[in-house]
């Protein structure tokens, strides 16, 4: 018997992990773990199989199933096949008393084969290599660590895990504010909160105001009132998060903005709603890197967004962030974002003062 780590991207469907795990059980593999992992091709399902003998006819076998018709099959070590939770706690325990000794941990935490410190502020590009094998993390302003692996590309999943482990050992922070106020890059001044059950009215007052082309890009269809059901999953904060802007000097509530739990692990969605009279002044786009720091702060490693295809201002504050915005398909465009290191600069209260700063989430990074 041997070892194998073996990767493959498949649709994000029902099924497909039961398929391949099928497959293996034919070819006599033991599964003994398995991650799931966001990344641009799609979803990527990693197993630590024990094989008996090579892995090429489970490979080709597994070939078929996979969405961009790739199989990746590396050898393992015994040690892989201990719980990467614990591995992680272990490695920021050692990192409290030898900060110094991060790369190692990096290297250690991600099966890297080399990890270095190496200066921000360095022109691009820096590293010879292919942007899939080198993975930069982000240290603080100006330092960060230059991770390589030339057996397979680094995810969006495991760059998370990378920032999570870096925070670990930072000065604390506290957790990403949820209320402040905001500038943007338009000038208007906001005060943004996260809602609760007492904002019903007030959230309901303002689809009744936005028109038909408003809440028909945000919904799919046309919403005039917003059920009780759909309400109460605005306002609880266990389906996710929903913050509300409105003009300092007003008292209701002009913008939404969603972030919201997935099924897919480290994923998250995000939906915006601007009223009508207030669109066009960047509203939309300020509350979206507010969410894209909230949701890096909450460990996700992508966030998504979908919307109908003639919804362009969703589409252009995505692309300005930098995600990938996928073709059109049954009439929905879906854009995908990955925020591990979007925070890069962990000063002392820099998180918590972010939403203060004026301008701050509202300027083109």
């Amino acid at each position: 018997m041997a070892l194998w780590r073996i990767r493959v991207a498949v649709d994000d469907r029902p099924g497909q992990l039961a398929a391949l795990v099928g497959v293996m059980a034919e070819h006599g593999a033991n599964v003994l773990g398995m991650s799931i992992h966001a990344d641009p091709i799609g979803v990527v399902d990693e197993f630590i199989v024990d094989l008996p003998g090579a892995h090429h006819a489970l490979s080709a076998a597994l070939t078929p199933l996979s969405s961009d018709g790739d199989v990746t099959a590396v050898p393992a070590v015994p040690r892989d096949v201990g719980d990467d939770v614990t591995r992680s706690l272990l490695l920021t325990a050692r990192l409290k008393s030898a900060p110094n000794r991060l790369p190692e941990a990096l290297r250690d935490l991600l099966s890297a084969d080399e990890a270095k410190w190496t200066n921000l502020t360095r022109p691009a590009p820096e590293f010879p290599e292919e942007p899939e094998t080198a993975l930069v993390v982000p240290v603080g302003p100006l330092r960060a660590v230059r991770l390589r692996r030339s057996d397979r590309p680094f995810t969006w999943t495991e760059s998370a895990r990378a920032d999570a482990l870096v925070r670990s050992i930072l000065p604390p922070t506290g957790p990403a504010p949820t209320s402040g106020s905001v500038i943007t890059q338009r000038g208007v001044e906001l005060f943004v909160w996260q809602t609760g059950t007492g904002d019903g009215d007030a959230i309901q007052q303002l689809h009744r105001r936005s028109s038909v082309e408003t809440t028909r890009r945000r919904y799919f269809s046309t919403v005039r009132e917003l059920s009780p059901r759909m309400l109460d999953v605005f306002c609880d904060p266990e389906r996710g998060l929903t913050l509300a802007a409105r003009p300092v000097n007003g008292h209701e509530p002009v913008a939404l903005a969603h972030l919201m739990y997935t099924l897919d692990p480290g994923v998250g969605e995000i939906a915006l709603l601007v009223e009508d009279t207030w669109q066009g002044q960047g509203i939309g786009a300020c509350l979206a890197r507010v969410l894209t720091t909230i949701a890096a702060d909450w460990g996700l490693a992508e966030i998504r967004a979908e919307t109908v295809v003639d919804n362009q201002p969703m589409q252009r504050i995505m692309g300005r962030l930098g995600a990938t915005i996928r073709p059109p398909r049954e009439g929905i465009v879906q854009a995908r974002l990955p925020v591990a290191g979007t925070v890069p600069s962990r000063r002392p209260g820099r998180l918590m003062t972010l939403l203060g700063q004026a301008g701050a989430p509202g300027t083109a990074r």
